[in-house]
């Protein structure tokens, strides 16, 4: 249980918890758990036993469980029977596999966005953060009026971000990603399907590229 660092998260006991936060437990386990494996506090192949969690949170097994079952139906996790839940370790071919399924996804976000686009969303997009991936992807999708593609993109993206950092940490790749995504939301904005899903696939394109070659730079 190296790196949980759930204490200072959770408050005293399980009332702690929920002095200013009116979620269901299981929810905020979750919500933690997510944060502290997509931040690396919690690294590939590392077990989460329910047990252990449920007293260093001080509260009851139900609520952790629901929680693990969760991280599970997500990816995020492997429930292994008698051994507990297991952080998931993916090859590289994996994250590869997830850069091209989500380049799929987002180019039926974008051209549905591009579609359905009205003038006060076309303003409402200016105020996206281009730095923020999450955020662009989840004001598109509310522009494609597309919930079902919202939930899968943002499963995805996050297991992106946990699992390939290195392609973020290549010298001037965050600035690149901001101006894909800045023309991304241009074409999304002028009704253009097909000049948006050309960005989208330079974006990922791009994204393996740095991924790529941070793996190739640490082997």
């Amino acid at each position: 249980m190296n790196g949980m660092g759930c204490d200072k998260n959770v408050g005293k006991d399980a009332g702690g918890l929920f002095d200013e936060d009116f979620r269901p437990l299981e929810v905020r386990v979750y919500q933690i758990l997510r944060e502290q494996i997509l931040l690396g506090e919690l690294k590939a192949g590392e077990r989460l036993i329910e047990r252990e969690l449920a007293e260093r949170l001080r509260i009851s097994r139900t609520p952790v469980r629901e929680a693990l079952r969760k991280l599970d139906s997500e990816g995020f996790i492997e429930i292994i029977p008698r051994r507990g839940g297991i952080v998931v370790e993916l090859t590289d071919k994996d994250i590869l596999d997830m850069f091209r399924i989500l380049e799929t996804l987002e180019v039926l976000a974008v051209r549905q966005a591009a579609e359905r686009i009205t003038p006060s969303q076309q303003d409402m997009l200016n105020q996206i953060d281009v730095t923020d991936a999450s955020q662009m992807i989840a004001a598109i999708c509310e522009v494609a009026k597309n919930k079902k593609l919202t939930d899968m993109l943002r499963s995805l993206l996050d297991m992106i971000r946990a699992t390939a950092r290195l392609g973020r940490e290549q010298p001037g790749r965050a600035e690149e990603a901001a101006h894909e995504h800045r023309e991304i939301i241009k074409a999304v904005q002028a009704g253009d399907g097909d000049a948006a899903e050309e960005y989208i696939h330079l974006h990922v394109q791009q994204s393996v590229n740095a991924y790529r070659h941070q793996l190739k730079k640490q082997s």
